[in-house]
């Protein structure tokens, strides 16, 4: 190593001055930037503000006035909330005990319905500064949805009354008054409500959320005159958003105003020079009158825009709800080719992989969706279509990923919220997919497809007075909607409100249709089941299939009806009747064959079903039917044969394979039957009884990480079931990834719910030995044992005989 000269040390110190020098000026000129961006904000420059402050962070990364600032920018100036809450989160991460930041995340979760978010930030702030008046209003509005989500009624009006008093101290408070609105509307006081969502309004005349609050008020205080008046004003205020366009027509459509939403559409068509509009309008017409009315309308259209895109998309999915699919992809084939670059190319490969999807070829719309993405992987309408895939796959994550892009691109978009509540629901996030199917109803401005969706899954849940409250503002919009009336009348059954039942059956009535007569009449049937017992209720079908306006499928109701109360012999009567007027009618010849099977005549139901399926032998459910009464006969191989001619027939028959596995299961062929349930999977992934027999095979019979990997992932959603099996299914993966704790209540659930299954009963014994429970270990062993019997030689079986073996010397041991 050379040595230092006289010079040196004078040098070095010169050098390391200057080092010093430099860094104090990184630090002066991110100071004097930061300086810069507060006189752009005093000068009212806020666009280069952002940009000024935005590069403090390239030289001081933890500036926190220079983020602070941002922060505020972003949400007040651009009303980017998203940009301002990833600046407000890079500041809690690195000053985790800012309380300001903690109280701004809080408040911004809950504008955001983001309520994990709400309750990380919401505890961290009460554990920095319990006292402080923002704090409290934060936890108050926790403790109010908490108590809301359990409907401790006595609670939530107490946490509302504390929220009344802190909004006396804080009367600007939006989201103390959006807990009030909420409490207003719970408790029936819709105009103490409406004057809240009008405060909120007057504060923000933007705010979409709020409106749609209002519209549901008015549906509720039945101003439909105020309702019409919003709807117009919402599509005036918010042009971009077709969801309020589509509610104004709903609205008009449901009051029997067609000629006022033709008239409304043609009005903005004329108002305007762009296209959409006159999309529209042909829509409209496609569905008002057809396609062939809607193909007159579109011959100015043409005339006036020769070269759209847009319209000719529009063509090729006229051609395609037509039944002409070949052609309708031929176009949009034959489009692109010659246009491949325009604005609206994307939306026509989109277009074609949902045509290319709806006929059966995966691969092609696989491979247009990835072509969109490529070019621009935030295209909202491809990614909600990868996501799809995504989900059925159970690729969850991506699937959330890609629908949050999509959220950005297109924040009040229904169906990406409804895929993002698929995703949660299939990744085990119930509380997730509940916040998200009510935003998607929220987006869909009450829309039945949305609001019937969220309200089935509160039905699940018993929360019957919430699912109420989502259809009823739907009905209101549509009163004569039949989907909407028949899972009201559901929903009321399952409440044992028998009054509403009535006046559900009396809307379906007024509507005219057989279909809806025939759903009234079943609903009517299990109203007086449940009033006044079965045979009343018989006795109503009964003569509603003996007056003049008889159908056949009442009187196939009052066959079906027969049997489920054990009235065999006039089961019998009546469907020998309907064979007799139509003696080759194969749905009158499956009825008889059903009341002959119930009634023990097992030969005439086979020839019946023989003869069903020699004319339709398409018919897999009657091919299902005719394998059980073999089985039923002693006949396991002629039981099994017809299932393989059934199959044979329609080979991807859903419930033909499903059969088939039962018996490979049955006769302890494992593999066989995992193999079935794998490509039943593939095709049916979201049906949750296959899911559950697949994952159940995969951790009972496989011991392998790989395939309890594969059955948790399966399982995932099954996390907060009531289904007995899917409950053992749970809690058996559960404890065999390592967590006996919490796999004991499904698997004590499940003991309940199946108490003559042995292997139910192993995987609790197993569990009990696990926790050091040995007692109830030992008797639960002996239980499954017991239920199986002396010649089930399943190895589960063998290892119970061997654990009892196992206890009982422990045991006896440890007495000597």
């Amino acid at each position: 190593m050379r040595p230092f000269s006289c010079f040196s040390l004078p040098v070095l110190l010169v050098l390391a001055s200057l080092a010093l020098a430099a860094c104090d000026s990184v630090e002066e000129r991110a100071e004097a930037r930061y300086q810069s961006g507060l006189a752009l904000i005093e000068s009212g420059d806020l666009d280069r503000a952002i940009v000024e402050l935005r590069s403090v962070f390239d030289l001081a990364p933890n500036h926190l006035q220079a983020r602070q600032k941002l922060a505020e920018l972003l949400l007040n100036h651009r009303g980017n909330v998203q940009g301002a809450y990833s600046q407000y989160l890079r500041m809690a991460e690195q000053y985790p005990d800012d309380l300001d930041t903690r109280v701004v995340l809080a408040e911004l979760a809950f504008s955001g319905g983001n309520w994990e978010e709400l309750t990380r930030h919401g505890e961290r702030a009460n554990a920095l500064a319990p006292d402080d008046t923002r704090v409290q209003a934060i936890s108050a509005v926790m403790a109010y949805r908490a108590a809301a989500l359990e409907e401790d009624n006595a609670a939530r009006r107490e946490h509302a009354r504390t929220v009344a008093r802190l909004l006396e101290g804080d009367p600007d408070s939006r989201m103390l008054r959006n807990v009030l609105i909420d409490n207003h509307v719970r408790e029936g006081e819709f105009t103490d409500a409406l004057a809240g969502v009008d405060w909120m309004l007057e504060q923000d005349p933007n705010d979409v959320r709020m409106w749609r609050q209002r519209q549901r008020l008015l549906a509720q205080l039945q101003d439909f005159d105020a309702m019409e008046a919003q709807l117009i004003e919402m599509v005036e205020r918010f042009a971009d958003d077709d969801t309020h366009k589509q509610t104004l027509l709903r609205f008009y459509m449901a009051r029997e105003e067609q000629d006022k939403a033709e008239t409304f559409l043609r009005d903005l068509a004329a108002a305007s020079e762009e296209i959409g509009p006159r999309l529209d309008l042909i829509q409209f017409i496609t569905q008002l009158r057809g396609i062939e009315a809607a193909r007159e309308e579109m011959v100015d259209v043409l005339a006036a825009f020769p070269d759209d895109m847009r319209l000719r998309v529009l063509d090729a999915g006229l051609d395609f709800q037509a039944g002409l699919a070949d052609e309708a992809i031929a176009k949009l084939e034959a489009l692109l080719e010659t246009d491949s670059d325009s604005a609206s190319a994307d939306d026509a490969r989109v277009a074609l992989a949902q045509m290319l999807l709806r006929t059966g070829n995966e691969v092609g719309a696989r491979a247009r969706v990835e072509e969109v993405l490529a070019a621009n992987p935030e295209n909202a309408n491809a990614l909600k279509m990868r996501a799809g895939w995504l989900i059925e796959s159970d690729n969850t994550d991506e699937a959330v990923a890609a629908l949050r892009t999509a959220l950005d691109a297109q924040p009040e978009d229904a169906r990406a919220m409804t895929l993002m509540a698929e995703a949660h629901m299939r990744a085990g996030r119930r509380d997730l997919a509940r916040d998200f199917l009510a935003l998607a109803v929220d987006a869909s401005g009450n829309a039945p497809a949305e609001s019937i969706r969220y309200a089935r899954l509160l039905m699940d849940e018993e929360r019957y007075v919430q699912a109420e409250d989502i259809l009823l503002p739907s009905l209101r919009l549509v009163p004569q909607n039949p989907e909407l009336l028949l899972i009201l009348g559901q929903l009321y059954l399952s409440m044992e409100d028998l009054g509403r039942v009535e006046q559900v059956v009396a809307s379906l009535r007024q509507i005219g249709e057989p279909a809806t007569d025939e759903v009234a009449n079943q609903l009517e049937a299990e109203r007086i089941n449940r009033q006044l017992g079965s045979e009343e209720a018989l006795s109503y079908l009964t003569s509603v299939a003996n007056s003049a306006n008889a159908t056949l499928a009442s009187k196939i109701s009052l066959v079906r009806a027969g049997i489920a109360t054990g009235k065999v012999e006039d089961a019998r009567k009546v469907a020998g009747e309907l064979l007799t007027e139509s003696p080759n009618n194969p749905a009158i010849k499956s009825i008889v064959a059903a009341v002959e099977s119930v009634g023990g005549d097992l030969d005439r139901a086979a020839e019946l079903y023989e003869e069903i399926l020699e004319q339709s032998p398409e018919q897999g459910r009657i091919w299902l039917q005719l394998s059980q009464v073999k089985a039923r006969q002693g006949d396991m191989e002629g039981s099994r044969e017809v299932l393989e001619r059934g199959l044979a027939a329609v080979p991807n028959d859903i419930n033909l394979l499903w059969a088939q596995a039962s018996v490979a299961e049955r006769d302890g062929d494992i593999e066989t039957a995992i193999g079935i349930y794998e490509g039943l999977y593939e095709n049916n992934s979201s049906t949750l009884v296959i899911a559950n027999n697949l994952a159940s095979l995969l951790s009972t019979h496989r011991t392998d990480e790989e395939s309890l990997d594969r059955a948790w992932t399966i399982s995932r959603r099954m996390r907060d079931t009531e289904v007995p099996a899917m409950q053992d299914t749970y809690g058996w993966i559960t404890h065999r990834r390592g967590d006996s704790a919490e796999a004991l209540p499904y698997l004590q659930s499940a003991r309940e719910g199946l108490p003559n299954d042995a292997l139910v009963a192993y995987h609790l014994a197993e569990v009990y030995r696990a926790l050091g429970r040995t007692k109830e270990a030992l008797e639960t062993y002996r239980q499954s044992v017991a239920i199986a019997g002396t010649i089930d030689t399943r190895p589960q079986i063998a290892d119970a005989r061997a654990k009892i073996t196992e206890l009982e010397t422990a045991a006896e041991t440890e007495n000597q």
